[in-house]
């Protein structure tokens, strides 16, 4: 199962994301979900990273099937707002694989305060 925790500031801003595990749902190669979360991921990561521009800190690590965007603190409101939207996109992207009866089991999406 693939780990999804969103981080989010006390004002419901969200700062960033981390993906992590493999979905499980067909053999590695072959795998549509875990294919379909990592392409939603890294979309979100770079077109936070190199479209809007925001300062980020990426991590990845291909053995435990990491990819980690953290915003930095000190972002542009322009830059907060666009990341976003990207987020937000990612969100609800992720939460309809999760919520999909074909594919039980596969994805969990958490929400935690980022300080």
């Amino acid at each position: 199962m693939t780990e999804v925790t969103f981080f989010r500031r006390g004002d419901g801003k969200c700062t960033g994301f981390r993906a992590v595990g493999h979905a499980g749902y067909a053999e590695s190669g072959s795998d549509i979900v875990c294919a379909a979360i990592s392409a939603l991921t890294q979309s979100a990561g770079e077109g936070i990273a190199n479209v809007v521009k925001a300062d980020v800190s990426i991590k990845t690590d291909e053995k435990k099937g990491l990819y980690e965007v953290l915003l930095k603190d000190a972002q542009s409101k322009t830059a907060l707002d666009n990341a976003q939207i990207l987020l937000d996109t990612l969100e609800l992207s992720l939460t309809a694989i999760q919520n999909d009866p074909q594919y039980p089991g596969t994805i969990r999406i958490t929400t935690r305060e980022r300080r």
